[in-house]
């Protein structure tokens, strides 16, 4: 419970590290007793907990996670909706508070920007939030809860038509029976915080063994889709020291200090695990390589690595891109052409749900070939 506190406290000041606090020690009937508390103390209706937990975390959640991965909604729903739903509760309880004390010392005129800060601020909590729990990107994360808005918008608007309906649904009878009918799938939304949690101690304790490698690795892979880079690099750092001859963590903890403005470094990671497996992550290691190599200005270095791995995946939009890169900054603009065009190709070519993943490496290359063709003329 103090771990919840304190949570709820660095939302105002650190709001990263209160949600992953939320997510290791938080759980729904807390975070729902708190929600029930500040809606008491601002004699607010709970019919507006009730639209949060039944529209806006379970929409949010849903096309957080399609936009990511492109997962079943059952999937999605099992996964992340308790996880969401209490950070989504906790993130609500702070903007009502913050509405409460500035209503309090603000004079009435000011009643509507108060409001629409607290919902602003919500919101962005409610980014965040989803951010942690999906490891969606800031933009996937946006938009999904901007389309959780319209979802939950939609739902009020229809709650307000069924009228008396509405009462009839809410029967002691009708909820038995939809309990009877639906019981089981509910109580399983019910595991995702706590199994994440189960898992985290879990590791957590088996990483007080000095030489488990794979416990911090693994627990360094949580942390990285939490988007928590401090600890998941502190994870993999220490399955580095641990046990050098793995590619596993030398490879990510690369690819993260690479994406950290790192690029010698993970070059010099990254380079150790081709060494110890060629073939790595399905010879992704040699694109990374590539890569890291091209933001350290090593383009034949670059073109050289990055030819190994179109060869072994024609298909790889994204290793076609940088190694258009690389040809283009070696001045052999035909051959740069096509990569470019084949980058543009295999986006256009691959699978719906594979197509969303890798549509920005389409974008780009599609943007190098107007530029080639515009130096061009």
């Amino acid at each position: 419970m103090l771990q919840l506190l304190k949570a709820f406290a660095l939302l105002y000041v650190r709001p990263l590290e209160a949600i992953r606090l939320i997510l290791d020690y938080g759980s729904v009937w807390s975070a729902g007793a708190l929600a029930a508390a500040v809606m008491v103390g601002a004699r607010a209706p709970f019919a507006v907990l009730l639209l949060l937990a039944l529209a806006y975390v379970p929409a949010a959640a849903v096309i957080a996670a399609k936009l990511e991965a492109r997962v079943s909604a059952g999937i999605a729903l099992e996964r992340d909706f308790t996880p969401a739903l209490v950070c989504h509760l906790m993130a609500w309880s702070a903007a009502m508070i913050l509405l409460i004390a500035l209503d309090a010392v603000l004079p009435p005129p000011a009643d509507l920007p108060v409001a629409i800060a607290a919902a602003v601020y919500f919101l962005v909590l409610s980014v965040l939030s989803l951010r942690a729990v999906s490891g969606a990107s800031a933009v996937r994360a946006s938009l999904a809860a901007a389309c959780a808005v319209a979802v939950a918008a939609a739902a009020a608007w229809a709650y307000t038509l069924l009228g008396s309906l509405a009462y009839f649904l809410a029967s002691p009878w009708v909820l038995y029976y939809l309990y009877l009918r639906f019981g089981s799938e509910v109580q399983t939304l019910g595991g995702g915080l706590s199994s994440r949690q189960r898992m985290r101690q879990l590791l957590e304790t088996a990483t007080v063994n000095p030489r488990d490698a794979d416990a911090h690795y693994q627990l360094g892979l949580i942390y990285q889709q939490r988007r928590d880079v401090v600890r998941a690099r502190a994870c993999f750092e220490k399955a580095v020291a641990i046990d050098p001859t793995g590619p596993d963590a030398q490879y990510q903890l690369g690819c993260l200090l690479r994406a950290a403005g790192e690029p010698a470094r993970a070059l010099e990671l990254l380079e150790e695990a081709a060494a110890i497996d060629d073939k790595f992550s399905s010879s992704e290691v040699w694109r990374e390589i590539g890569a890291a190599s091209l933001d350290l200005q090593q383009n034949e270095h670059a073109r050289d690595v990055l030819r190994v791995y179109v060869q072994r995946r024609p298909f790889d939009a994204e290793g076609l891109y940088w190694y258009g890169i690389a040809l283009a900054r070696l001045g052999d603009r035909a051959q740069a052409r096509e990569q470019f065009k084949a980058a543009v190709e295999a986006v256009r070519t691959s699978p719906s749900h594979r197509r969303r993943q890798i549509a920005r490496w389409g974008r780009l290359a599609a943007k190098e070939l107007r530029r080639l063709a515009a130096s061009a003329v």
